[in-house]
């Protein structure tokens, strides 16, 4: 992400004179590069996952903490305004989630406006992925008669002006006729209802997260103390966002004011929260990890220059305070990268291994490689896919009902799902290329992703051997054949047997599974003539498909 500065704005708020050159080294130093300088303006690229950083506020807040200004836990006095916001029943299934702050004295001219503007974009297209999961709304707080109402509307009976417009409009005429409604309209067009927020004198503040309206949602230079709404579904990325753009008009002189939002279900959410959170790691794992000998002093002093709070808690045991802001830290190591990084790169000092080593191909990609050549051997061509895949492919189409690992907020359903099999993959291969000549003998060497909750990552990556044949006619005694042959050159001779099994992929007594050393590795049969209806192919079609345990039990 760029972020474009003013250069003496950015110093102003470091409250340090450094020269370019001098700025240049610490934003590399802290993982943030210097673009392009024209005359007063500073392009800086920052860390996709540093997105507290995306505004000038930011920068000049990490580069403060990392010279010694301003080091450890930036502490933010939030004081409690008595307000509150009131949230309908019937968001739930809509956009169920909304956290506010009221800041007060802020500054307020053309170039500041631009900037508060931008944060919020730039906000709401990262971290709110595109307004889906997040968006942002600035309003004028004295403007506002509280409490705040959040509830669902009818889209005909919405009815207000949108930012940059001077009409009237109704909700559907906004999702047509605005700018932001034909980009972000379809967030929210599917459901009956659509979110509303208005205050207690019935003046509307927005349709989130689409547009804000024209008189409460327009900054001026005039403008002393703003009203901050995140509405969402996905609560800590809501509560991420306010605290992000909170922190960040706290650094202009702003003065923080909480508000309570109030649920259908009579729950309460006093927003913003900026209690840190908290992260014991061992020193023995951060001097492992990082390779430094550094004492608690040092790893502590690295920690503060980074923004961190940190104290020894145990013997050999660090606890660590994360600002609410940096929504990044999910793991120990993460922070470890922290302290390397406050420590400083500039100050490592090179050195020659202790050992010399020499790489060597991975047992599993040498049996991938190895299936290959012995494929290819058979007759087949290779086919390489992608590891995302639609659900439609890997359940609809085969009849299945398998548990599948899903993304969030997908560009596309075609790409929405991590496959858990490779037969899916090969029909729906073969059904596009049935224009080819006959028979068709193709495979595919690569990982599924099964969900598996005993595992740290929550899923277990398995290489697979699948590969089919289609043609007028299909002989699955010689598939038989030629598994046995690809088996037997992967060293699993006398390992491995075919027991006869029903399968719902294959044809009934057409099928069996692969068992070696006891265990089900894989199965083969005619594929079943509803699923190639469902793929479309036209002639018959054996198939097969392998796991290869990572354990790299088959090379005992």
């Amino acid at each position: 992400m760029i972020v474009e500065c003013r250069i003496d704005d950015l110093l102003s708020l470091i409250g340090k004179k450094l020269t370019l050159e001098q700025l240049e080294d610490m934003l590399f130093l802290i993982k943030a590069e210097v673009e392009k300088i024209e005359g007063n303006i500073i392009e800086i690229e920052v860390n996709p996952d540093r997105q507290d950083m995306l505004s000038t506020e930011g920068i000049a807040r990490a580069v403060r903490s990392f010279i010694g200004l301003d080091s450890g836990l930036k502490n933010y006095t939030v004081k409690k305004s008595g307000k509150q916001i009131i949230v309908k029943p019937g968001l739930s299934k809509i956009r169920p989630f909304i956290c506010c702050s009221i800041i007060k004295g802020i500054p307020a001219d053309d170039e500041l406006i631009k900037e508060y503007m931008h944060l919020q974009d730039a906000l709401t297209s990262t971290h709110g992925r595109n307004r889906s999961k997040a968006s942002i709304g600035l309003y004028v707080y004295d403007d506002l008669k509280f409490p705040i109402i959040y509830g669902p509307q009818t889209p005909e009976k919405i009815k207000f002006v949108p930012l940059g417009f001077e009409v009237e409009m109704d909700g559907p005429t906004i999702l047509t006729d605005h700018e932001k409604g034909v980009e972000f309209g379809p967030i929210i067009k599917r459901h009956k209802k659509w979110p509303l927020l208005y205050d207690s004198s019935n003046q509307v503040l927005s349709l989130p997260p689409i547009i804000n309206s024209n008189s409460l949602g327009r900054m001026t230079t005039e403008t002393k103390n703003l009203f901050v709404e995140v509405t969402g579904t996905h609560l800590p990325t809501v509560h991420q966002a306010l605290n992000i753009i909170t922190a960040s008009l706290a650094e202009r002189g702003g003065k923080i004011e909480s508000m309570t939002v109030v649920y259908p279900d009579g729950s309460t959410d006093e927003t913003p929260d900026f209690n840190p959170e908290k992260m014991t790691l061992k020193i023995e794992d951060i001097i492992a990890l990082i390779g430094l000998d550094l004492t608690e002093d040092e790893i502590i002093q690295a920690l503060g220059r980074i923004g961190y709070g940190a104290k020894v808690v145990k013997t050999k045991q660090i606890q660590v305070l994360i600002p609410k802001f940096r929504m990044d830290i999910l793991h120990p190591v993460d922070i470890m990268e922290d302290i390397a990084i406050g420590y400083g790169f500039d100050n490592l000092e090179p050195a020659m291994p202790q050992t010399m080593t020499t790489g060597k191909i991975n047992p599993v990609t040498r049996i991938k490689n190895k299936v290959r050549d012995l494929m290819v051997g058979l007759g087949y061509h290779e086919v390489m896919s992608y590891i995302m895949t639609s659900p439609d492919l890997l359940n609809d189409k085969v009849l299945r009902d398998r548990p599948v690992m899903t993304t969030e907020n997908p560009k596309s359903r075609n790409y929405s799902v991590l496959r858990n099999s490779l037969l899916p993959i090969l029909l729906d291969f073969t059904s596009q290329n049935q224009h080819a000549d006959y028979p068709q003998k193709i495979f595919e060497v690569g990982d599924v992703v099964i969900p598996d909750e005993s595992k740290e990552t929550r899923v277990d990556q398995v290489p697979s051997i699948c590969g089919l044949e289609t043609d007028v006619k299909v002989n699955i005694t010689k598939l038989m054949s030629e598994i046995g042959f690809l088996l037997r050159n992967l060293g699993l001779e006398e390992r491995f047997t075919f027991e006869s099994e029903k399968n719902l992929d294959y044809i009934e007594g057409r099928s069996a599974s692969i068992i070696v050393d006891g265990n089900k590795w894989g199965t083969f049969g005619e594929v079943s003539p509803k699923i190639l209806s469902n793929f479309g192919i036209g002639y018959p079609l054996v198939a097969f498909e392998i796991f290869i345990p990572r354990n790299m039990d088959w090379l005992k």
